[in-house]
C-alpha cells in the first residue's frame, strides 16, 4: 500500500459526492475534531445528466457513458475510504430515472461506494445544513433558495435547524429544455417561462414569501454565476436584486440566441443552461416578493459533509427522525424496544451466516421502532398502513432506498408472508431484506403477549435455515407461542428458509 493510500483510509478523512442534474461534484476533507473540517480536494465535472433524459425517463447511452467515465475518476480518489466516511447523493435526475437498476449498479461499482438517491425534501434539508454552516446565523429566520438542474429547493430555517422545506420540480436544465429548446432568447419565450414558473410557485408563496423570514440566501451554480455576472457588469457590489436580474435578462434578449450569449463572468460550460436558471431566479424573486438575496458558497455537498460528520460522531439525524415518528404516531415505545432488542440480538448471531451488511443493523432496529406505526390508523392490517406511511412520509436523513427497506420490513413483519412485496426491490437487495424481515417477524412473534421481559433465545443459521434455541418447558407452557412458531415454519418454507426450534 502506498503512503498516499495509507493516508486516505485514516478515520478522519471524509468525502461527499453530489450527483446533480447538471454537474457532478466531489469534496474530500479532513475532520478537525472540533465539529468542522478542512477541504483537501474539490472536483467538478459538467456531465449534464438531465440532457440525456427522454420523455419516458430513460437515460441515453451516451450520457450513461459520460457519467460512468466521470464516476470512475471520482472513484479513483475515494475507493480506499471506508464506507462510513463517504456520502454520495443522487438528486432530481436520478430520482426521475426509469429502469435505473443496471445503471445505478454500474455507478456504484465505478465509485466503489453506494449512491443514496434522496427525496426533494431531504435534498432541501441537506442544502440548508450546508448553507447554515457557511454563513453567520444570528439574524433569526432565513430563507434559503437552491436552484439545481432539475429541481429548486425552498427552506426556511433558524440557526442550524430547518423549519419548513419544499422542493419544486423545475431547475436550470429542465427550464431551458422546456422554454428555450429552440435556442431562441426572444421576449415571448421569457414570458412563457415566467408565467409557467409563477404558476408552479403559487402554492408555496404564502408560506415562503417575505415576512416569514429576516433574510434571503441563495446557493447553487445558477445563483453564484449570477452574482459573478452582476459584479462584472458593476450593477451592485454585493448580492442579487430583481433590477439586476432584469438587466441580465434584457442583455440575453439582445443576444437573440443561446449561442450568442456574451455575458462577462459567465463561464462557457454554464451558458447553455443559464437562461432557464435565470428564468427560475426571476420567478422566485417575483413570486416571493424578494428585494435582495445574499449568496452562500455552501450548498448540498457541504451539507453532506456536515451530515456525515454527525453520523460518525453518533449524532445521526435519522435517529431523531424515528423518535419524532414514534411520538407523532403514538407508538408503544416499550413494546417497540422489546422487539428491537430481540431482533438485534438475532442479527448479531446470524449476520455472518446470512451475509447481512453491517449497516443493515440500524435499519432493522429502526424497523422494529416503527413496526406498529400503522396502528394510528387502525389495528386491522396495520402492517400495510404502516408500510404506506413509511414509503411516503418525509423522513429526514433517510434515502429513498432506506425508507423503502423500512416499508418492506414493516409490511411483511406479521401475518402470511406477502412475497410480492419483495418484487419491487433490486435482485441484489431481495435476499438481504427478506432475511431482515424474518428476524423482525420472529422478534414480534416472541413478544406477542407484550410482557415487560427480555426474550433472547439463541439463534444460528445456515444459508437456508434458522434455528432458535427455545426453552422446551416454556414452549410447553405457551401453547399460543408454539402454534405461532408452527405456522411461521410453514410460511417461511415459501421463501426457502427452514425454521427449527
Amino acid at each position: 500500500m502506498t503512503v498516499e493510500n495509507k493516508e486516505e483510509i485514516q478515520s478522519d478523512m471524509i468525502a461527499a459526492v453530489d450527483l446533480g442534474s447538471n454537474s457532478f461534484h466531489m469534496i474530500v476533507a479532513r475532520m478537525d475534531g472540533q465539529g468542522g473540517f478542512a477541504i483537501l480536494d474539490k472536483i467538478k465535472e459538467m456531465v449534464r445528466l438531465r440532457g440525456g433524459l427522454d420523455k419516458k425517463g430513460h437515460l441515453s447511452e451516451e450520457k450513461q457513458r459520460k457519467a460512468l467515465t466521470c464516476l470512475h475518476r471520482f472513484g479513483e480518489r475515494i475507493k480506499h475510504f471506508s464506507a462510513e466516511n463517504v456520502r454520495i447523493a443522487g438528486t432530481n435526475t436520478l430520482r426521475s430515472l426509469k429502469d435505473s437498476e443496471h445503471f445505478i449498479a454500474q455507478a456504484n461499482e465505478a465509485l466503489g461506494h453506494e449512491i443514496s438517491i434522496i427525496s426533494g425534501h431531504e435534498e432541501a434539508r441537506i442544502v440548508y445544513l450546508g448553507v447554515s454552516h457557511t454563513l453567520s446565523n444570528d439574524q433569526g429566520k432565513q430563507l434559503v433558495i437552491d436552484i439545481g438542474g432539475g429541481s429548486t429547493e425552498f427552506i426556511i430555517g433558524k440557526a442550524f435547524e430547518p423549519i419548513k422545506l419544499e422542493s419544486l420540480n423545475f431547475g436550470s436544465v429542465s427550464t431551458t429544455q422546456r422554454f428555450f429548446a429552440n435556442n431562441q432568447l426572444n421576449k415571448e419565450n421569457w414570458e412563457k417561462a415566467n408565467m409557467a414558473l409563477r404558476l408552479e410557485i403559487i402554492p408555496i408563496e404564502k408560506a415562503f414569501c417575505s415576512g416569514n423570514w429576516i433574510r434571503a440566501i441563495g446557493s447553487s451554480g445558477t445563483i453564484k454565476a449570477t452574482r459573478k455576472i452582476i459584479q462584472e457588469l458593476q450593477l451592485q457590489k454585493f448580492g442579487l436584486s430583481l433590477s439586476a436580474l432584469y438587466h441580465i435578462r434584457d442583455h440575453m434578449i439582445a443576444s437573440k440566441t443561446i449561442e450568442n450569449i456574451d455575458l462577462p463572468g459567465l463561464v462557457p460550460e454554464r451558458a447553455p443552461v443559464y437562461a432557464g436558471g435565470l428564468a427560475v431566479l426571476i420567478a422566485v424573486f417575483e413570486g416571493l416578493s424578494l428585494e435582495s438575496m445574499t449568496v452562500s458558497d455552501g450548498a448540498l455537498r457541504e451539507g453532506l459533509l456536515y451530515d456525515l460528520m454527525g453520523r460518525i460522531q453518533h449524532e445521526d439525524v435519522r435517529s431523531r427522525t424515528v423518535d419524532k415518528l414514534q411520538r407523532r404516531f403514538n407508538i408503544d415505545i416499550d413494546q417497540a424496544d422489546r422487539v428491537k432488542q430481540t431482533a438485534l440480538h438475532f442479527f448479531k448471531q446470524v449476520r455472518q451466516q446470512w451475509e447481512l451488511p453491517k449497516n443493515a443493523k440500524k435499519l432493522l432496529g429502526w424497523a422494529a421502532d416503527l413496526h406498529e406505526v400503522g396502528m394510528s390508523i387502525t389495528h386491522n392490517k396495520y402492517h400495510l398502513h404502516g408500510a404506506y406511511i413509511l414509503d411516503y412520509v418525509d423522513m429526514a436523513g433517510f434515502s429513498r432506498k432506506e425508507q423503502h427497506w423500512l416499508s418492506v420490513m414493516v409490511a411483511t413483519h406479521r401475518r402470511k408472508l406477502n412475497y410480492g412485496v419483495f418484487d419491487g426491490l433490486p435482485n441484489a437487495e431481495k435476499r438481504v431484506v427478506k432475511r431482515l424481515s424474518i428476524l423482525l417477524r420472529i422478534a414480534v412473534l416472541l413478544h406477542r403477549l407484550r410482557l415487560d421481559q427480555a426474550v433472547l433465545p439463541g439463534a444460528s443459521a445456515t444459508f437456508t435455515s434458522l434455528k432458535l434455541s427455545c426453552n422446551k418447558t416454556l414452549l410447553e407452557q405457551r401453547n399460543l407461542l408454539l402454534a405461532d412458531l408452527q405456522r411461521e415454519q410453514k410460511w417461511l418454507e415459501k421463501v426457502h428458509i427452514a425454521l427449527n426450534y
